[in-house]
């Protein structure tokens, strides 16, 4: 019997232990979290994920595959679109973390003669751009409120601070006049198609519509500032073949792309197809934007230009303005496999899409390469264009065209990091390989790093991206070092470019893109 109440007292002794050391633990963290917090949200309340996962890390806090679990265990941080980290309130404290209190601190022992007795002792920590602490002032009639909270302010102004938006460090902001976008959607086109489905259910003067998802059996939905909406109508199989007979020609040929391009504007149509039959369609709707000129005057003379980002981030309207930009005067030859660029149509003035480029389609969209060699070979080329690269020997054959002092255009799915990290086209900026390398260039202990195999063969890469506000243009100059602290984990230099209204906004900053 002893013995066993001496066993059962040992195990509540190390269950106390274990609960004790898990509490601390967890307040460590908590206070970790914090400090992360106040490092970050100084100059607004949002930040990018890879700036707040880097502020944690600085903190010792792992956050490979937790940072979501990481966020939940506050309730003053959230995650916005899965890019963003936001800081929900000035006043935050840890959820479900009991945080040792420490006695108050630098506060009046007397409480005051017109006051009932003090709450109970707290532990308020005002956190301002200073490196040190500020007492608070000696005049305070009572003690504040025991809520343990955390306030974070600004050193100069108590009005909230802007937003940031990316990751990172701004160096340099300016602002330069310039005309205002114009932005043209030939909605009639749709219409046309679509038929009572549009006219019924549709707003196609929403200007953030970018997509329509039509399936059978299913309600219909659209796809506005990147996020789905549903709708009551339900789709039947007489509405598909309705809107593919609406079609110009009578109907689709999906022999050598699965995409019909039409209407003014260039909307682009794709079919679902179930067992062998047509069960769906997707259409993208096209517009045609004027004016982005301005954007890219000095960053893509003379340079081979890679353009990059998410599928409908405007990547295909920018390749059309930069084509019709550097046309002039200069033979252009533009590679539009999926003719959408330009349309379906072979022949027409396409000045107002492409300037004075001459466009070329592959009768063999997988071997788009071998036009690519003839227009080097037999068209007398000063600039080549293509609309996005999907494989190895495109980018190989884009090698040999960057040697012969012919300059290129080309765009890519993915931003600069998924390019980095893809063995299929990394080559258009460099290659890479492991290497061992000494102790002394070892990275974070590791002596097997990767680097890049060969200069890249673009000059600037453009990230582009879509936001509220319109289209954001990130200008990545000096793309053989920027790959290479890529592959480091260090931050890269960026230029930011975006218009609003007739204003031209421009930043230079620092952007650390997470290896993780």
């Amino acid at each position: 019997m002893a013995k066993s109440k001496t066993k059962k007292a040992a195990a509540a002794k190390a269950a106390a232990i274990k609960a004790a050391e898990a509490a601390a633990i967890e307040a460590a963290e908590a206070a970790a979290i914090e400090a992360a917090t106040k490092g970050c949200f100084v100059d607004g309340n949002k930040v990018s994920v890879p700036l707040f996962t880097t502020a944690l890390q600085k903190q010792n806090i792992v956050t490979r595959h937790k940072l979501k679990r990481i966020i939940e265990t506050t309730d003053y941080l959230s995650l916005e679109n899965g890019n963003a980290v936001v800081l929900s309130r000035s006043i935050f404290t840890a959820k479900a973390m009991h945080l040792p209190r420490p006695p108050l601190q630098n506060m009046a022992t007397e409480p005051s003669q017109n006051t009932a007795a003090p709450p109970p002792a707290v532990n308020p920590v005002q956190v301002t751009n200073a490196t040190k602490p500020v007492p608070p002032p000696q005049n305070t009639a009572a003690p504040p409120p025991a809520v343990n909270p955390v306030q974070v302010t600004n050193a100069t102004k108590p009005a909230p601070p802007p937003i940031v938006y990316l990751a990172a460090r701004k160096i340099k902001n300016t602002t330069t006049p310039v005309p205002s976008l114009s932005v043209d959607c030939d909605t009639m086109a749709i219409m046309d198609v679509l038929g009572d489905i549009a006219t019924r259910h549709l707003d196609l003067e929403e200007i953030a519509l970018t997509d329509i998802f039509l399936d059978v059996g299913s309600k219909m939905s659209v796809k506005i500032n990147g996020v789905c909406v549903q709708f009551d109508y339900v789709i039947a199989h007489s509405d598909i073949s309705t809107i593919l007979e609406q079609l110009p020609g009578g109907g689709p040929d999906f022999k050598h792309s699965n995409r019909v391009i039409f209407g003014r504007t260039l909307h682009r149509l794709a079919a679902v197809t179930y067992d062998g039959s047509i069960a769906g369609i997707t259409i993208r709707v096209g517009r045609s934007v004027s004016g982005l000129l301005p954007v890219f005057e000095g960053l893509v003379e003379q340079k081979n230009v890679l353009l990059c980002g998410s599928p409908n981030v405007g990547k295909t309207t920018t390749l059309r303005e930069i084509c019709k930009y550097l046309s002039r005067g200069k033979c252009l030859c533009l590679i539009d496999t999926s003719g959408e660029v330009c349309g379906e149509t072979g022949t027409g003035d396409r000045g107002h899409i492409v300037g004075t480029s001459r466009v070329f389609r592959p009768v063999d969209p997988a071997k788009q390469y071998t036009t690519l060699l003839d227009c080097v070979r037999n068209h007398s080329l000063d600039v080549i264009a293509i609309d996005e690269l999907n494989t190895k020997e495109e980018v190989e054959v884009c090698q040999t065209i960057a040697l012969r002092s012919i300059q290129m255009v080309a765009s890519v799915h993915g931003n600069i990091q998924d390019l980095v990290f893809n063995s299929m086209l990394n080559k258009a900026l460099g290659g890479s390989t492991n290497a061992l390398v000494s102790d002394r260039v070892a990275i974070d202990g590791r002596k097997v790093v990767m680097q890049r195999t060969t200069r890249p063969i673009f000059d600037v890469v453009i990230d582009t991206t879509r936001t509220s506000h319109g289209f954001e243009y990130s200008f990545i100059e000096d793309v053989a070092n920027n790959v290479s602290r890529i592959m480091q984990g260090k931050p890269i230099h960026i230029r930011r470019r975006r218009m609003v209204g007739k204003e031209l906004l421009e930043s230079k900053e620092e952007v650390l893109y997470p290896c993780e």
